[in-house]
């Protein structure tokens, strides 16, 4: 199976952002241009090896959450329906999406589903 690179760029972006990184603060980070950072994240580059683990490390996120979707034997949690709808929301709607799913949550145990 290849990386599907439109989602991998995706991933990148949505934990760039959310560790509140610019392109251009973890190209500095990871040794390379924004310019490649951008083509990664819009799905048209692949990193290497060494730039991807680099990109993980500087993200705090596992290179299997990354890859998750190439992955036929993954222990990250991050391929559930959840997560997906999150990753393509903007920062507001997380923080909604979450803390309804937080209340929800604390409803149920409430009533001992």
């Amino acid at each position: 199976m290849s990386v599907n690179r439109t989602s991998l760029g995706k991933r990148i972006s949505f934990y760039r952002s959310k560790s509140t990184l610019t392109q251009e603060a973890l190209a500095a980070k990871v040794n390379c241009s924004r310019e490649y950072i951008v083509q990664i994240e819009n799905g048209t580059k692949v990193p290497s090896l060494s730039v991807l683990v680099e990109i993980a490390n500087t993200l705090s996120v596992s290179s299997d959450e990354l890859l998750l979707d190439c992955l036929e034997h993954s222990s990250s949690s991050a391929n559930s329906e959840f997560h997906r709808l999150l990753l393509d929301c903007n920062e507001t709607e997380q923080t909604v999406i979450i803390r309804m799913a937080k209340e929800l949550k604390a409803t149920l145990v409430s009533l001992g589903i």
